[in-house]
């Protein structure tokens, strides 16, 4: 169902034969292993797991619903769409660290062409400088690391990988920035603000995926290195989670506002991959996944907002969706999603983070902390929903012209698969 559903659209849209062809041959071909299988052969470079099923399925389904919006300079927005899936198809499947590293970059440059092609400001030139200057600057440690071990690059066989304090602090930093962590997460809301939303859409549930991923697959490259560090990286994603979370408070810009509350689901992940316990994988996937569907939907409204009123402003917005209860409803379950409350399956992810992290270290102050932060997260959510929808009505939220059955149907494509995966969550094992 999951893949007829966006090739259905794509006739119902009257899309290109060749596009749609192209689009239903990746996914037939390169998806169509079993999730349940340990392994699945593909090609003598390209293997799949769970977590390669999984990750993938999220950028067929958040690339497919992006096609079917209307844009200028349509052929080089497919071709672009296009190019994007075959990068992380390959990036996903791919068995060996450098290609991993490489393809990851390349499809970041396929991004950055999205935002200068489609972005509307002038600022988005100096936000692209910036994201091409961190990302250098964590790069290159990590490529005279695996220069130092290229006998030793294989996933399969990374647990036998030595490396010293410095490689293995290298190979944590190219993750940090992809995903990203406090203090090398300052590219993220300038390229976010930025960029169109089919940027932002991408950026957020698909690339901040792949630090994500990658941490995941070399977790267990020298373990007994890692435990030293357990308290230094757990002490400063507990804080981190809480600072950003308080910042989230005092953003005046809406994707501003959405891209913090990013780093902190992602900084919960990178605590919960740090333990390397089978509950706290558990949790990192289940946020991997309820997170990139709803960041690409709060991205999405946010977009119908600024569409309607010319600015991202929370308080230029204020009662935006007060007189379309269809949108007032779509907002609902998105920030319900990003706050997390149930159906949605972010709710287990962080129910397992933070049973992990509670696990892994059960004094008071820790057990205080997670409070703390799980109402924090929970506040900037609520208070995203209710200055859009409860506040005094202005003559500007009349009615929102724009929203039409294609935002719906690209609200309720968002929503469902964040919904139904809580019924079954074992499907998203690792």
């Amino acid at each position: 169902m999951k893949f007829l559903m966006p090739i259905m659209m794509m006739v119902i849209t009257k899309t290109k034969k060749s596009l749609m062809f192209s689009y239903s041959l990746i996914v037939l071909m390169f998806n169509l292993n079993l999730q349940k299988q340990d392994m699945s052969k593909i090609s003598y470079f390209m293997w799949g797991d769970e977590l390669s099923f999984w990750t993938f399925d999220l950028s067929i389904w958040i690339i497919f619903i992006l096609t079917f919006n209307k844009i200028n300079q349509n052929t080089i927005y497919h071709s672009s769409m296009f190019m994007l899936l075959i990068l992380l198809m390959l990036t996903f499947y791919s068995w060996n660290l450098m290609m991993f590293y490489f393809m990851f970059e390349i499809s970041m440059i396929v991004v950055l062409s999205i935002i200068m092609t489609w972005g509307y400001q002038p600022e988005r030139v100096e936000a692209a400088l910036f994201m091409i200057m961190m990302t250098i600057l964590t790069s290159l440690p990590f490529i005279i690391s695996m220069m130092n071990n290229t006998t030793s690059l294989s996933l399969w066989n990374i647990h036998c990988m030595e490396v010293n304090s410095w490689e293995y602090m290298s190979l944590m930093l190219v993750f940090m920035m992809k995903m990203p962590t406090m203090f090398l997460h300052m590219w993220l809301p300038k390229v976010h603000v930025e960029s169109p939303v089919q940027g932002s859409m991408i950026l957020a549930s698909i690339l901040l995926k792949l630090g994500s991923y990658g941490l995941i697959r070399t977790t267990s490259i020298n373990s007994g290195f890692n435990k030293n560090l357990e308290w230094i990286i757990m002490s400063y994603s507990m804080w981190t989670a809480l600072t950003m979370s308080m910042i989230c408070f005092i953003q005046t810009d809406l994707k501003t506002m959405i891209a913090y509350s990013s780093v902190v689901h992602m900084t919960l992940v990178f605590a919960s991959i740090t333990l390397n316990k089978v509950k706290s994988m558990m949790g990192s996937m289940y946020i991997m996944i309820g997170h990139g569907m709803c960041s690409a939907g709060l991205f999405y409204m946010a977009n119908i907002i600024y569409k309607n009123s010319k600015s991202r402003s929370i308080i230029v917005n204020k009662s935006m969706f007060s007189m379309t209860p269809t949108a007032m409803m779509m907002w609902f379950f998105m920030c319900m999603g990003n706050s997390p409350m149930p159906p949605s399956i972010n709710i287990m992810g962080e129910f397992f983070s933070f049973k992990s992290i509670v696990n892994w270290s059960s004094n008071n102050m820790t057990v205080i902390l997670i409070m703390v932060i799980m109402f924090l997260s929970s506040l900037y959510s609520i208070f995203m929903f209710y200055i859009v929808t409860h506040s005094i009505s202005k003559s500007s939220a009349a009615i929102i012209s724009n929203f039409n059955s294609k935002n719906i149907n690209t609200s309720v494509m968002l929503i469902i698969p964040m919904t139904l995966t809580s019924i079954d969550p074992d499907l998203l094992i690792i």
